[in-house]
């Protein structure tokens, strides 16, 4: 897991800020249409704000940003995997815009068709308690990761890790991570994107193909 301060000055994260929020909320007031299956559960945000019809009303320091997750997300990859070749990858993204009301909270989940999540924070509210005067029942935003090995006789406790998040943090982590937040119980909003990342190329994913379609290799007349 990598946890830093990202590069961006007060006005950047504040235009990627105000791009994310204007998104999140035209995305409530027109949601699209999907083929998705019915899984019981209302998906609230299914959009990628890397597609380009929303990249058209992006501001220019959006380019920039996209950059960066290419550009941190290798480096992660090479230094906390090993990989030889993370500058040769191809890397597919989904950047999700997320905005919280006070009161509101992330459900514990984790991440599928991804390998590893991306969060950029842009706005924390304000009028907030410090860490040593919270109740920790309670909190305040704060990002919660478990380890999701089995380990009946190790305290869950001891499995938790709290990050207090504040505009300008980035935090990567495996997408397996199952992760929540505490409610977001300070004054104003809370704002963050979240990039969904995946590696789609080299390291044995070119040895795949199409089940359902005949590669040339067997005649599917001979199989009986």
């Amino acid at each position: 897991m990598l946890t830093d301060k990202a590069p961006w000055s007060d006005s950047q994260i504040e235009q990627l800020r105000v791009f994310a929020v204007e998104r999140f909320k035209n995305h409530k007031a027109n949601p699209p249409e999907h083929s998705l299956p019915d899984v019981g559960v209302k998906l609230r945000v299914q959009l990628n704000l890397f597609h380009s019809i929303h990249e058209a009303l992006a501001p220019s320091v959006w380019i920039q940003f996209r950059q960066w997750v290419d550009k941190l997300y290798r480096s992660y990859l090479a230094q906390a995997h090993g990989l030889r070749n993370a500058e040769e990858l191809l890397i597919e993204a989904r950047c999700i815009p997320v905005h919280y009301q006070q009161g509101m909270r992330a459900q514990p989940h984790y991440h599928h068709t991804c390998d590893h999540v991306l969060c950029l924070y842009l706005d924390c509210g304000h009028d907030r308690r410090s860490p040593i005067e919270r109740d920790w029942t309670v909190g305040d935003g704060e990002l919660i990761l478990q380890d999701p090995r089995p380990m009946a006789g190790f305290p869950f406790w001891e499995k938790l890790r709290h990050i207090e998040t504040y505009p300008g943090l980035v935090v990567i982590h495996p997408s397996r991570v199952w992760h929540e937040s505490n409610p977001f119980n300070a004054q104003g909003t809370r704002t963050l994107l979240v990039v969904t990342l995946r590696v789609a190329s080299h390291n044995y994913c070119e040895l795949y193909c199409n089940l359902s379609k005949s590669e040339g290799y067997i005649n599917a007349t001979s199989i009986s």
